[in-house]
């Protein structure tokens, strides 16, 4: 599906072209009518393409793909990110998502002042501003279930608790690793051929970007170490919980095996001390409690319990 959007005022003639790959037919269209090569298609929807910028001297195009976080499961809080592209080509700025990240230019035709944008270089760089912000609910989320589980320290945790935080530490190595590669795009915009022709308005979009990639990069990092320490923590507690049921095992296993012991050596087909005794059973109890105490108190004064 495309769509194309007038932006700025009548006479700057700027379009915003919101391309959401879903078939072929979208792929054939950017080709014949707006000229991209099918190199270029094949790239930008290539869904593990990191964070960089690129450009084409030949055809006049630049390429920014950068990383915005996707929902796979509200109820767990698991997400992954996914890369879209800003295209620039003349007085054309392309929006190129998925089914996924469609979600991307609903949110900045909600955002952006459309009638005051300039130039496609500063849609661009606002676009990219309201963008990193996409991530701070999701970690704003994380973080409210990871204060859930921490309380779960102090009373009973278990697997099911194991599970949800494996689930907040994967969403969390996705964001930090897209926010970190997102800090550093935006970071050396500056140095590229697109940063070099900036106006000064548009440095100063491009410092506010700068600014909001890395305190969002700083802040997934924070949120993924304090995860971090909480599933240790989580996995401590677990196996201080499994080593104690483990020794009550073991003590009782040494216990309740004398029993076995005793009643095997008097039921055996030989002369044993008491075995001819009126009360013998009683004293093969004896016999079996005494030394079951012994074991015990033995095994206390060596702390095994």
């Amino acid at each position: 599906m495309i769509v194309e959007r007038k932006i700025g005022t009548s006479d700057q003639n700027l379009v915003w072209v919101m391309a959401m790959m879903e078939d072929d037919s979208d792929r054939e269209a950017l080709q014949v009518k707006y000229g991209l090569t099918d190199e270029i298609i094949t790239y930008v929807t290539d869904v593990n393409e990191r964070s960089h910028y690129d450009r084409d001297e030949y055809l006049n195009t630049q390429l920014i793909v950068f990383h915005v976080p996707v929902v796979v499961d509200q109820i767990s809080q698991r997400y992954i990110t996914r890369p879209v592209t800003f295209l620039l080509k003349g007085n054309q700025i392309f929006t190129i998502t998925t089914k996924r990240t469609q979600w991307v230019n609903q949110i900045l035709t909600e955002r952006l002042k459309l009638e005051t944008i300039a130039d496609t270089n500063e849609f661009m760089l606002i676009g990219l501003f309201i963008l990193f912000d996409q991530f701070i609910p999701p970690i704003r989320k994380i973080n409210a279930e990871q204060n859930r589980l921490d309380k779960q320290l102090n009373q009973s945790p278990d697997n099911k608790d194991l599970i949800a935080l494996s689930n907040l530490q994967q969403s969390l190595a996705y964001f930090v690793s897209a926010t970190r590669n997102n800090a550093m795009l935006v970071s050396n915009l500056g140095s590229t051929p697109f940063g070099k022709q900036l106006s000064d308005r548009n440095k100063e979009h491009l410092a506010d970007a700068v600014i909001e990639a890395r305190q969002t990069s700083e802040m997934t990092a924070i949120e993924a170490d304090v995860v971090d320490r909480i599933s240790r923590t989580f996995n401590n507690v677990l196996n201080n919980n499994l080593n104690d049921t483990m020794k009550f095992l073991t003590i009782w296993s040494l216990v309740l095996t004398i029993p076995t012991i005793v009643t095997g050596f008097y039921g055996m087909n030989v002369k044993l001390p008491f075995a001819n005794q009126g009360l013998s059973w009683v004293i093969t109890v004896l016999i079996m409690v005494g030394i079951m105490i012994w074991v015990a108190i033995a095994l206390r004064h060596r702390h095994f319990w």
